[in-house]
């Protein structure tokens, strides 16, 4: 693919490559240098559990102070008509902009990141969130992980930790533990998938996982994970309603697994779970949070939140 710079006397050119993870470097320091990226603070805890004869340590990120972003996301809402219309990525803020990556994505900073080069790929016009995932969807995501080795993932809808309509996906680089790339690796790298083969994992909930295509031609890639994903939506009665959206659930993906979990609900005991949580990383807005995880059990937690 050819690797051309973003932007040039006003023509978007599209990114990719090399060229793409440099841009984010670049407009990382320059968002974090005008203040436009404003990072929140967290403070990392291992919790140790068994699934299934495997021993885990979950990732439990702690918020140190949450009321900033609650503070401004509260005020861009009331600019806009009614709180459901707060769309922050129409019109995105500069400062956060990477570039394009298709005809029909492109790629920002995620404003309040709690890991570093969080990235999001957004729809250039309004999708809603719920529309089933496509082979566009899927090229984006091929497009960022061929830039940089990392964990892909989609919240399909409120019930699977989405907080914004506008159609997006997200990524955060690998590893993000110590020794595994993410907390619930070992599951994963124990099964021994054929290509195309959809198998469930020893996590101990309703999901299927296959091998991701990678390192071909993009759109090649793309096309195969696409129809591998429509598979399992089909295969775990994931079919769109009347009006053609989609039922909740997380797709999570990496160079090597792909994986769809189908959900129930956000929260349980007021704690809430997006796609991070069926790689291991879990968020806590605070001390009693943290201390309301550690008694329920993050195998628990999980269950919870998804589809018996």
């Amino acid at each position: 693919m050819n690797i051309q710079p973003r932007k040039k006397e006003g023509k978007l050119n599209y990114l990719s490559g090399e060229a793409l993870w440099q841009e984010v470097i670049d407009t990382t320091a320059s968002a974090l240098g005008c203040g436009a990226l404003q990072s929140i603070p967290t403070r990392c805890v291992e919790h140790k559990e068994s699934l299934n004869d495997t021993d885990v340590a979950f990732q439990i990120r702690v918020v140190k102070n949450l009321t900033r972003k609650s503070k401004e996301m509260k005020q861009r809402a009331e600019q806009t008509p009614t709180a459901t219309d707060f769309n922050p990525f129409l019109p995105y803020d500069p400062a956060l902009y990477v570039g394009e990556l298709t005809d029909q994505y492109r790629c920002l900073l995620n404003k309040f990141n709690v890991m570093e080069h969080h990235i999001l790929m957004v729809t250039s016009r309004f999708v809603t969130q719920l529309e089933p995932l496509n082979r566009e969807d899927f090229l984006a995501t091929q497009l960022c992980l061929h830039a940089r080795d990392g964990l892909v993932f989609y919240n399909g809808g409120p019930e699977a930790g989405a907080s914004i309509t506008h159609k997006h996906l997200q990524m955060v680089p690998l590893p993000l533990s110590r020794d595994t790339p993410f907390p619930l690796h070992d599951l994963f790298s124990g099964l021994t998938l054929h290509r195309g083969e959809l198998q469930r994992s020893s996590l101990p909930l309703p999901h299927l996982v296959t091998t991701t295509a990678f390192g071909g031609d993009p759109r090649d890639c793309a096309e195969t994970n696409w129809h591998n994903y429509q598979r399992m939506a089909e295969q775990m009665g994931m079919k769109p309603d009347g009006n053609q959206l989609s039922p909740a659930h997380n797709l999570l993906m990496t160079r090597n697994f792909l994986w769809v979990v189908p959900r129930s609900c956000a929260h349980y005991r007021g704690l809430g779970v997006n796609a991070l949580g069926f790689a291991g990383t879990l968020l806590v807005k605070n001390e009693q949070q943290l201390s309301e995880l550690e008694t329920i059990g993050c195998k628990a937690l999980l269950q919870a939140v998804t589809l018996r």
